[in-house]
């Protein structure tokens, strides 16, 4: 592989998941609850539906309603926020936490 070539590994484990690709890619975390802090991190996998994400804040959980905008770069006038929520958030063997967050798409989104 060159040196500065992206590799996009794929995946897909039993279920109904989707096909995963490694690629790391910065992401701003916004949950709905002001009390909890956004914040700006990278991605472990992605795919069409959500993304897996490395984080040292503990205050997410399962069924949380998120904010979220891929490929973050701040002052970007091309930022995209969009809606989620957090399927999956399991502690790491490195102190860390792991969150997975599902795009909700319009016909999925939470009535506001």
């Amino acid at each position: 592989m060159l040196e500065g070539e992206n590799h996009v590994q794929q995946t897909n484990k039993a279920g109904s998941r989707s096909p995963r690709a490694k690629l790391s890619q910065p992401i701003r975390v916004r949950p709905y609850d002001s009390r909890c802090p956004e914040e700006i991190c990278i991605t472990q996998n992605v795919s069409r539906k959500g993304f897996y994400f490395e984080t040292s804040l503990g205050h997410y959980f399962s069924g949380m309603d998120v904010r979220v905008t891929r490929n973050f770069h701040l002052g970007d006038p091309m930022n995209r926020e969009e809606v989620g929520d957090i399927v999956r958030v399991e502690k790491l063997e490195t102190s860390k936490w792991g969150v997975a967050i599902r795009i909700l798409t319009s016909s999925t989104r939470p009535a506001w």
